[in-house]
């Protein structure tokens, strides 16, 4: 297989996908268990996204895959490290300066790291699609944010003895 290097759109479209996923599963957590366990929900599926042959769903629905030296994909474990530099607070920015300035293979320090590198499954589609399928995802992930932080807001508003328990419970 000869390796064809994906836009940075395509990448980028992958990880909204998957923090949109991580997110929402977060979200479920809170209303049915009334835990939050979102942060710690977000940070497992960025580690162990990409386990399942080289590929997370924004991945497979994008059409890329991380592979390795060799151009198979990526072992679980190889996964594992690229993605532990993605739970870093803000180092997904910078992992993003550095993947848009390697012009040869498009490779952030987590791919440098674990020796492997993503690659296109699918170069007949054009990146700036994924341009806008981002942008519409970055949105509605905001939406979603908003919503599910006004409807909290309602709801404590309305039974605010839940706020006087939870507060009682943290003094003991």
């Amino acid at each position: 297989m000869d390796f064809s290097k994906p836009g940075a759109n395509k990448r980028v479209c992958a990880f909204f996908i998957d923090s949109f996923i991580a997110q929402t599963c977060g979200v479920v957590f809170v209303i049915l268990f009334k835990i939050n366990v979102a942060a710690i929900l977000w940070i497992i599926w960025v580690l162990f996204k990409d386990c399942f042959n080289g590929q997370s769903p924004g991945k497979y629905l994008v059409g890329i895959q991380v592979v390795d030296e060799n151009n198979s994909p990526a072992s679980p474990s190889k996964t594992i490290i690229r993605n532990i530099f993605m739970v870093i607070p803000f180092f997904p920015v910078i992992e993003y300066i550095i993947m848009l300035r390697d012009k040869d293979e498009g490779k952030r320090i987590g791919d440098k790291a674990a020796k492997t590198k993503v690659h296109d499954l699918k170069p007949g589609l054009k990146d700036s699609i994924f341009l806008w399928v981002s942008i519409a995802l970055a949105i509605l992930v905001l939406v979603v944010h908003l919503g599910v932080a006004g409807l909290f807001f309602m709801y404590y508003k309305n039974h605010p003895e839940l706020l006087q328990k939870t507060q009682a419970t943290r003094q003991l």
